[in-house]
């Protein structure tokens, strides 16, 4: 199992984008369902079943956050952050770490991975 990740979908029956916290691989069955043949429920339109369309994904190291083999930087951390807090309001995330990931993250910045910095 892949680590948990924010994925934005488009609902296949209304259009309208949903999050939903899911991982890429979900087992150690063999099988990768990739996610429009998975089946999601749509907040807006109750509509049930696959085809969704996936927009966009947190970083796969999001949720292990502060983690310091999987470093992040403040501006990709506090993005995701938002995201996560505006979507799941009661995800234990934010109510268990935020002060220890604000504290993390508001001292010093991940290494920047594109300039390998």
């Amino acid at each position: 199992m892949t680590p948990a990740r924010l994925n934005e979908l488009s609902c296949p029956t209304c259009g309208q984008a949903s999050w939903i916290i899911d991982s890429d691989y979900r087992g150690m069955d063999g099988v990768m369902l990739p996610y429009g043949q998975r089946e999601y429920s749509c907040r807006h339109c109750s509509s049930t079943g696959p085809g969704w369309t996936l927009i966009q994904q947190s970083p796969p190291e999001f949720m292990l956050q502060p983690h310091h083999m999987y470093p992040m930087t403040n501006a990709d951390f506090h993005h995701w952050l938002a995201i996560l807090e505006a979507n799941f309001p009661d995800y234990p995330l934010p109510g268990r770490f935020r002060k220890r990931l604000r504290r993390t993250y508001s001292r010093r910045s991940a290494p920047n991975r594109t300039n390998g910095q």
